[in-house]
């Protein structure tokens, strides 16, 4: 059975961004994910209470693995991220409960914190997300001695989408470190044989990182996959240019 499209008010989503009468799909399955991811897509856990699995259309990001690759400046920043010399583990989610449900809340809030604020991801609403039936993959690295970042990812044959990612901060590299996790991320899908690697919204100049020097980008316009990241730019340099309280509906 497909996933249930459909137009309601919604609440308000990444601030400016989607705002009013917003597009959604409920999944009553895994195999609603490659319809829902495909149109654009990504998973709402903003009501704790709702046990309903609800996907919001926004101006989502992807790469198309076929034609992958990293450009030479950021091939060149990922090299400093290297210097942390991390091990990358691939866990499903119940190994990586397992292993370290003892420090995963409190990681989490210690990480995600200096970032976006402690409202960003309250513990209930990290609980919420780890019980989502089609979240079954937890991307773990460790230095030597203990854990230093993890990466929620929901993944099937349709590619893997990057969805929440924790980190701790430390060095003196020239980018942040959630830079190269990304990028490690992007090539242990590559590696894998995805088709497609998802990497959350495209809104403002802030998530610029996310598609500079990678090749096989496109975001979602509303309508298609674009490939134009030029456009994608200027669509991001006017989102910074918007009034606070302006109010934007849709990709």
């Amino acid at each position: 059975m497909p996933a249930r499209l459909y137009k309601a008010e919604g609440p308000q989503l990444y601030g400016n961004f989607l705002t009013g009468t917003i597009d959604w799909a409920e999944a009553t399955g895994i195999s609603d994910l490659a319809q829902v991811y495909g149109l654009g897509y990504l998973p709402y856990s903003g009501d704790t209470a709702d046990p309903r699995h609800l996907f919001y259309n926004a101006r989502s990001l992807r790469v198309n693995l076929t034609r992958f690759s990293i450009k030479k400046k950021r091939r060149y920043d990922h090299r400093t991220w290297l210097d942390f010399g991390l091990q990358r583990q691939h866990l499903s989610k119940e190994a990586f409960v397992n292993q370290y449900g003892i420090i995963l809340f409190d990681r989490a809030s210690q990480w995600m914190e200096p970032r976006f604020g402690e409202a960003a991801l309250p513990r209930e609403r990290l609980r919420y997300i780890l019980e989502k039936p089609f979240l079954q993959d937890v991307m773990a690295w460790r230095d030597k001695t203990e854990l230093a970042a993890f990466a929620l990812v929901v993944s099937g044959e349709w590619g893997a989408h990057y969805w929440y990612v924790f980190y701790r901060n430390g060095g003196n590299l020239t980018t942040a470190p959630g830079h190269g996790f990304l990028v490690d991320f992007l090539t242990w899908c590559h590696t894998e044989g995805l088709p497609y690697a998802y990497l959350g919204t495209a809104y403002a100049g802030k998530s610029m990182y996310k598609s500079r020097g990678i090749s096989g980008a496109e975001f979602w316009d509303g309508r298609q996959w674009n490939p134009d990241m030029d456009q994608l730019t200027r669509l991001q340099g006017l989102d910074d240019e918007l009034p606070k309280k302006q109010k934007l509906a849709g990709p």
